[in-house]
């Protein structure tokens, strides 16, 4: 009773734990601009020493704007096509910065750039082109850096472009090379491919079978298109691999093609359902493979650049790769171009940052990422007859507070952090002594909010700093207070600190639920006792917490365990860090529990000889839990019928399967907004050799039936279908004979006045009728077999005279008196319905007496 009496308490924490404000945007979402010189965003033009004033003072006020628009995240194209926007030890400099390829411009962009970001707190990524080298058959030549002089066999050459050959050993570590470089000389946030691997026009086989003929006589198995896809997977995996080796705060991520997996092979290789809408082209034309990469876990971000509209591919697409984010415990931000071109409307981009967020809610870390800065930055519409900006609306829309850039949950920072020491504030600048690479986020508080409703919220953010000092707005400096939290360079915060007092250490929380070692479904939580502000819950893979699965910030002491990204099947050990405003952290004890996938129980999958009336089972989630259990005969899930239940099991009522018959089942369950699907289990029921069909109606011998009347047959338990033939010739013709199939443990035919097309009938013919059933056999598997046709029958079909309820062929005082039957005994068939209004009443009474007075 005890344990129940706490479950039952705890339901609510779980419940209030989905529950955000409508209006108050997510503390955590990339907010992120693409911004290249090679598309003239910035530089416009050459950099010269005349310019270089004009240039700079550009970039600042882009920055500037993208700050004052709540942008946290700039990806700068640094790397187009095998040159550089940056001083690189192995390219040479790019002629969209310097006007002449080889030629260094009057100052560093890139490293300029990341200056005058990180100033305003916004992170800065490196987007590099990992292959591209030239359109079309343009090799370059104007440095003597070039490839076409220093390395002409690495190119891979095309009528569309020329890329480096993805595989040559020495051009993937030609790749990680410059990637190191720029790691080691520019203190980036993060590192972003765009989607340009093998040539976009997807190149003959025989252009690179020099080197698969010699990967297949070393013992190579692959086909040329897996092995091509597999040199960019071992390419991704090199960088990652260096990336945390170098740097590893700094995300590594790709801006793939918007659509991935839809082949039900390749899905199948992956574990997931393939993407709904949408075409792969990527797969086989340019041979990338992102589900390689997030379930390899190489990558620690995707940016695919989902095009479309939500009236189109838009909402599908990011739906699904919601569920991927959440599955395989990685990122996923979508990028949106910004056309303008009719349709585009700012509600549009409105409309798809939410659907983002519903899509990325499971995994908890939405981002969108807009190409590119100069379409953001000028895109308008005549609204209500003023200009607006696109800018502006997504500010006041989506982004009226400031965001911080989703943590990687999977990462394990080299150390962890207490407060800022020594936080004092002068006449409106705040100062603290420096800790070396970390940032700092700094809160301010009106001084009408409680200490104890400070959680840090989003909405009291000020700004984002790299360094030890921050300068409040003159706006800010009455009427609040203010609070610093270290922010490390993997994005944790730590606990806030006001200015002139000395922190102590928040109160140890207490593990409450689940009991130490006890296993848990999927649709449940994690649940603790404490007082402080914020928590955050720690899951590790080993109790020697050197195997981070995840961590999870929360102001509430509890947490869904669908909150938490990366959990599959397993052991797990968790813990809770408790902190708060003036409080460095606390650890609770170490605890474990056994997550139980949720699937189906009953009947087993793969069982064969199923009753026809199984209760179907499966794993139930937390109390409260609605779910949808969908059946169908083929693998893919496809047209499933769907049940609605609160319940976990479904009695499978009578008529419904049939016998030796394939059914596929899975269930979505959800909770709050926390949602699990089962895997697809199948079931074989058992074999059925049903009679032939037994006339309910029409009667043997002389019959007349009305329009309102139907073709009925006794009901047969292990049917697949019931297939009826009504005809006016005893040889049932099939261009001219109703030829009906009955499914789903449906008897009867529709009313024969709705039949329609060739099998119309007609009023005072005399029709025949015939039916048999299809069923399946073992030996004969999805070949139908067909009970022999049971005997003809036959009757005079008559049009319904309106009032002629109990189908006499008269309308008189026997059809007011059917009609009172039917009222009383509260039937409502359509015969009744005299005056057509949808209900047998009065109403319909009257209107009889009507007829017959008439």
């Amino acid at each position: 009773m005890k344990q129940r009496l706490i479950l039952i308490a705890l339901l609510a924490a779980f419940v209030a734990s989905f529950v955000i404000a409508a209006d108050m945007p997510p503390k955590r979402e990339q907010r992120g601009i693409w911004m290249t010189a090679y598309l003239s965003d910035w530089p416009s033009g050459s950099i010269t020493a005349s310019n270089t004033p004009i240039v700079q003072n550009a970039c600042r006020k882009m920055l500037d704007t993208m700050l004052v628009n709540h942008i946290n995240a700039v990806y700068y194209h640094v790397r187009a096509m095998c040159d550089a926007m940056y001083n690189s030890a192995y390219e040479p400099w790019s002629s969209y910065v310097s006007g002449t390829r080889g030629v260094a411009p009057a100052f560093d962009p890139f490293g300029f750039l990341v200056e005058e970001a990180h100033k305003r707190g916004i992170e800065v990524y490196a987007w590099v082109n990992p292959y591209r080298y030239g359109h079309g058959d343009n090799k370059w030549g104007q440095s003597e850096r070039d490839y076409i002089y220093t390395h002409p066999e690495w190119l891979l050459t095309t009528s569309y472009e020329t890329v480096l050959n993805p595989g040559i050993p020495e051009v993937r570590q030609r790749v990680v090379d410059v990637c190191r470089d720029i790691l080691e000389k520019y203190d980036v946030d993060g590192l972003v491919f765009d989607d340009y691997f093998y040539n976009q026009d997807n190149p003959s086989f025989s252009l690179d079978a020099d080197l698969y003929n010699a990967y297949r006589a070393a013992g190579g198995t692959m086909s040329q298109g897996d092995w091509r896809r597999e040199n960019v997977n071992q390419m991704v995996k090199d960088v990652n691999d260096m990336v945390k080796t170098i740097k590893p705060w700094v995300r590594f991520g790709i801006g793939p093609a918007g659509v991935a997996c839809t082949s039900q092979a390749v899905a199948d290789r992956y574990g997931v359902e393939p993407c709904p809408v949408g075409s792969d082209w990527q797969y086989n034309q340019i041979y990338s493979d992102p589900m390689a990469w997030v379930t390899r876990g190489t990558i620690d971000f995707l940016a695919p650049q989902v095009y479309w509209k939500t009236t189109g591919t838009f909402t599908g697409v990011t739906t699904w790769w919601g569920k991927m984010a959440a599955r395989f415990n990685r990122h996923i931000f979508i990028s949106q171009w910004i056309p303008d071109e009719e349709g585009w409307t700012l509600a549009e981009f409105v409309k798809q940052g939410h659907v983002m967020r519903d899509a990325m809610a499971a995994g908890g870390n939405p981002g969108m990422v807009y190409f590119r800065y100069s379409t953001w930055r000028n895109k308008k519409e005549v609204i209500d007859g003023k200009v607006r900006q696109l800018r502006t609306w997504l500010k006041d829309s989506l982004y009226s507070t400031i965001a911080l850039n989703p943590a990687p949950a999977w990462l394990k920072p080299d150390q962890n952090y207490s407060t800022v020491n020594n936080l004092n504030y002068n006449e409106g600048t705040l100062t603290w002594d420096s800790i070396p690479n970390v940032r700092y986020v700094i809160y301010a508080i009106p001084d009408g909010v409680a200490d104890s409703d400070f959680h840090c919220q989003a909405q009291y953010i000020e700004g984002v700093s790299y360094w030890a000092s921050y300068t409040l707005p003159n706006n800010k400096r009455d009427g609040y207070r203010y609070a610093v939290t270290i922010l490390d360079r993997w994005e944790n915060e730590y606990a806030p600190v006001t200015p002139g007092v000395v922190p102590t250490q928040a109160t140890k929380p207490v593990l409450v639920y689940p009991e130490d070692g006890a296993e848990v479904p999927e649709l449940s939580f994690l649940q603790w006792s404490g007082d402080a502000a914020t928590y955050v819950v720690q899951v590790y893979a080993d109790e020697q917490m050197d195997s981070l699965v995840a961590h999870v910030e929360v102001d509430s002491m509890s947490c869904p365990l669908p909150r938490i990204p990366g959990l599959k099947a397993g052991t797990y050990w968790w813990r809770v860090v408790a902190r708060g405003l003036n409080q460095w952290d606390c650890a609770s004890d170490l605890r474990q529990f056994t997550l139980g996938q949720m699937r189906i129980t009953s009947p087993a999958s793969a069982a064969t000889s199923v009753p026809l009336m199984p209760v179907i089972t499966w794993t139930a989630g937390a109390p409260g839990t609605s779910y949808v259990l969908e059946l169908s005969t083929t693998a893919t899930m496809n047209n499933p019928d769907s049940i609605r239940l609160t319940e976990a099991q479904w009695q499978v009522p009578r008529f419904c399967f049939a016998g030796a018959t394939t059914y596929y089942a899975r269930v979505t369950a959800t909770y709050g907004t926390a949602t699990v699907v089962t895997p697809v289990s199948s079931f074989t029921t058992v074999e059925v050799i049903p009679p032939v069909p037994v006339y309910i109606c029409p009667d043997e011998g002389e019959t007349v039936l009305y329009s309102t009347s139907v073709v009925k047959f006794e009901p047969v338990e292990g049917v697949g279908s019931l297939r009826v033939q009504i005809s006016s010739s005893e040889s049932f013709p099939t261009r001219t004979s109703y030829n009906g199939t009955l499914e789903g443990g449906v008897f009867e035919t529709p009313q024969l006045g709705t039949i329609k097309g060739s099998g119309k009938l007609v009023d005072g013919t005399t029709y025949y009728v015939r039916a048999r059933y299809a069923y399946h056999t073992l030996a004969a598997g999805t070949s139908v077999q067909y009970t022999d046709y049971c005997a003809v029958r036959s009757f005079v079909y008559r049009e319904a005279v309106t009032g002629d309820v109990n189908g006499d062929g008269e309308v008189n005082i026997a059809d007011v008196n059917a009609v009172i039957d039917m009222i009383l005994s509260d039937n409502t068939s359509t015969p009744g319905d005299v005056n057509g209004d949808g209900e047998v009443n009065i109403a319909d009474v009257n209107a009889i007496i009507d007829i017959i007075l008439s």
